[in-house]
């Protein structure tokens, strides 16, 4: 891939940027952890991005109104869980991410 499809990428990459959900590392780790996992619970997601459960719980909130993930309530012996998951839209908002690294490690 030549330089056209990095700048391409970079474009990209600032475009969401520019989007409020984006400009939170939390948010980002979210996503990458979901990208990787496709669902975590919320004690998983409190452990990677070292959130508490209310601060985790806005991100949360944040990302599911841009459509980047999916939150669901899930009823189990033990109480509710809370199960989420990544959306299409928040694969092809990790993927840009994911093709942008990959470029820019194959350069050095």
């Amino acid at each position: 891939m030549g330089d056209e499809r990095v700048a391409q990428l970079l474009e990209k990459l600032g475009n969401n940027l520019k989007e409020p959900v984006m400009k939170s590392t939390a948010r980002l780790i979210i996503l990458l952890s979901l990208a990787i996992n496709g669902r975590m619970n919320l004690k998983e997601l409190m452990a990677v991005t070292s959130c508490g459960k209310g601060s985790l719980s806005n991100h949360l909130d944040k990302l599911q109104e841009s459509g980047l993930v999916s939150v669901k309530t899930v009823l189990k012996r033990k109480g509710p869980s809370i199960s989420v998951t990544i959306t299409d839209k928040g694969k092809e908002a990790y993927s840009t991410y994911a093709e942008l690294m990959k470029l820019i490690f194959e350069k050095k």
